[in-house]
């Protein structure tokens, strides 16, 4: 519990300071070659996302600070975790078909992979968004 607080406390420094690919390097301890603890890994999520409620937390948006802490956790608790980031327009008619008009806004999205497949995620909320960045 103490390393997912400080991993949370220390990150936006490190968010500010660093572009995203630097700071994905920084921060990936490569996969531990340790065996997969379920339970170990539900109580680190669970933990993280107790913490990421607190407003203190919400400057960079949740999904985001949550993306990098949990990739860096269980990446060192031997999950091979990916993660990923994407765009979707959203503007007034958030539901049409056809690409959105230059002015309708865009919002983003961060989220982990295993497997190729979203992990930890909403299928249906993370497919509404592509991907533009990738790490590993």
């Amino acid at each position: 519990m103490l390393r997912v607080a400080l991993l949370l406390a220390i990150l936006p420094r490190q968010i500010r300071k660093k572009s995203v690919p630097d700071l994905l390097e920084s921060i990936d301890p490569g996969v531990a070659d340790t065996a997969q603890d379920r339970d170990r890994m539900v109580k680190t999520v669970g933990f993280a996302d107790s913490l990421l409620k607190y407003r203190m937390f919400q400057r960079y948006g949740k999904c985001f600070l949550r993306s990098l802490a949990l990739f860096r956790l269980l990446r060192q608790q031997g999950w091979p975790v990916g993660i990923r980031f994407g765009v979707k327009f959203v503007g007034p008619e958030e539901e049409r078909q056809e690409p959105a008009e230059p002015h309708d806004g865009i919002t983003g999205h961060s989220w982990l992979v295993l497997d190729g497949k979203p992990f930890l995620e909403d299928e249906q909320q993370r497919e509404a968004y592509t991907t533009t960045y990738r790490y590993p």
